[in-house]
């Protein structure tokens, strides 16, 4: 129990400190694992050989018995891939008015990324464990094309990154009740592509499109306590530390400089204000889930930090117009319910969330939302899974200069992901395509652009592992200018990873 305290307090320290040098950095995202732990040890028995029945003396032994390996138990594995990324669709440089006067090009390789995963599991007695995993990149890209051409906060955000992901531990307060502190991601809701209730954690948007939300998770520092009984689990969670998404860079490839018309200089583009680790940023969840023959029913309950920033207003200026001196970021309320059934060869599912007190910036008030998903997958086929989903999200007391800069928010908005996998070469390789799309005012109007993304996973070995793919990114009709600022992204990409 004294190597559980220490262990405990070393992490807590170890928390503390990489908040102090680096909240927006050193930050990542682990699976949630709901179920209380129950681990025995072995004792190995060593057989014993009786002597030779021509032996002249009767010798009299005993069993000689392997002591346990003593707690903590040590693993030690991690990952180095290489990703390469070629964009085939961009047609001239991208001219970057800041004081530099810099022409940044993103045509041709547009990405030569090194990647490096280590992890440490450690188990401490029959019932503990904890993790720690971290990761850092570096993309040689930049580089290569010369990194005088390309602005401060484009290297910043891809040349060279890295992150403490899980740095956790977790265990067992008695058989009904378990407790994880740490840094962890608790997913929420049944959707694979579409985040309706869940809002737990902030995402990794530098690259949208280009790989799924499991992998685009971050993780944040909070304590998480489950209780089970019978077919329930009940869950609280305190979330300490207020982190936000990690946005693409203003000017890169995926923020461009005239996303809201006019290129914007550097100097004009609002920061954004970190929140402080403190008691009054500090967020809370509780969810209930009932896992039953055939479906399942989760409810949901959070006072979370709002994934979309709002703005703080400077001095007017003489004319009039309103200048915005920042972004900030509020916390919403939400309560959401989930649900999986099985029917045949079919897994059907539904979400909805009910968002309160959103901040939007062109409204002296804020608004609440609905959310409602609906869903099904298809695996009737062999091999095979199909999937649709669509989501509508509604905002009551709409306004409607809201559809304009810079909230960029329909009254009604439609989000539909369609996905197909396809598992072949004993279950070796599998290929997905994946199409999702954003629009406005019910199914026939969706046109506020999407991507498509084709790609395919070969487990070439054990230890080493293949994907290459194609991203297509659809503009839309600019109403809602992001996706169709980045639709000339289209990229193939390709990366190996080595597994140890």
């Amino acid at each position: 129990m004294r190597t559980l305290k220490g262990l405990l307090s070393i992490l807590i320290l170890f928390n503390i400190t990489i908040y102090a040098d680096d909240l927006d950095d050193a930050m990542g995202g682990f699976d949630d694992e709901p179920s209380a732990l129950s681990e025995s040890s072995e004792l190995d028995d060593m057989d014993m050989s009786g002597f030779d029945d021509e032996a002249e003396e009767n010798v009299s032994t005993s069993s000689i018995v392997q002591e346990p390996e003593e707690d903590p138990f040590y693993t030690f594995s991690g990952s180095v891939s290489f990703l390469g990324a070629y964009n085939y669709s961009q047609k001239a440089p991208v001219a970057s008015p800041d004081p530099r006067d810099v022409t940044m090009d993103f045509r041709g390789l547009s990405r030569a990324r090194t990647k490096l995963n280590l992890n440490l599991d450690m188990k401490h007695g029959d019932n503990w464990k904890s993790r720690i995993e971290v990761m850092g990149f570096y993309d040689a890209s930049f580089a290569l094309h010369g990194r005088d051409g390309y602005s401060e906060d484009v290297l910043d955000a891809y040349e060279t990154f890295y992150q403490t992901k899980d740095v956790y531990i977790q265990g067992s307060l008695n058989d009904s009740v378990d407790l994880k502190f740490g840094r962890q991601v608790v997913i929420w809701g049944k959707s694979d592509s579409i985040r309706v209730t869940d809002i737990i954690n902030p995402m990794d948007n530098r690259e949208p499109g280009m790989v799924d939300i499991e992998d685009l998770r971050l993780s944040e520092t909070m304590t998480k306590l489950d209780y089970f009984f019978g077919d329930y689990a009940l869950s609280g969670i305190i979330i300490h530390e207020p982190r936000l998404e990690i946005e693409p860079a203003f000017g890169s490839d995926y923020r461009p400089r005239d996303i809201f018309g006019q290129p914007i200089p550097d100097s004009k583009f609002p920061e954004r204000i970190e929140p402080a680790l403190s008691l009054d940023n500090t967020q809370f969840a509780l969810s209930l889930d009932g896992r039953f023959s055939g479906w399942d029913l989760s409810l949901y309950a959070a006072n979370v930090l709002n994934s979309r920033w709002g703005v703080q207003f400077g001095e007017p200026l003489p004319n009039g117009q309103k200048t915005i001196e920042s972004r900030t970021y509020e916390k919403i309320y939400m309560t959401g319910i989930a649900t999986n059934a099985v029917v045949g060869s079919w897994l059907l599912k539904a979400e909805a969330a009910y968002l309160m007190d959103i901040d939007y910036r062109t409204t002296t008030e804020n608004k609440n939302r609905l959310d409602v998903l609906v869903g099904a997958d298809y695996s009737g086929f062999s091999k095979t899974v199909l999937s649709l989903e669509l989501a509508d999200r509604y905002i009551f007391d709409y306004e409607p200069h809201m559809v304009y800069a810079f909230d960029f928010a329909r009254e009604q908005s439609i989000q539909g992901a369609i996905r197909g996998s396809y598992t072949f070469d004993n279950d070796n390789a599998t290929v997905t395509y994946l199409l999702s799309l954003l629009g406005g005012n019910g199914l026939g109007n969706i046109i506020d652009g999407g991507f498509q993304r084709v790609w395919i996973d070969y487990k070439y070995s054990d230890d080493i592992q293949l994907n290459a793919g194609l991203v297509d990114y659809i503009g839309g009709d600019g109403t809602i200018p992001f996706y169709n600022a980045i639709e000339n992204n289209d990229r193939v990409f390709a990366e190996i990873q080595y597994s140890f």
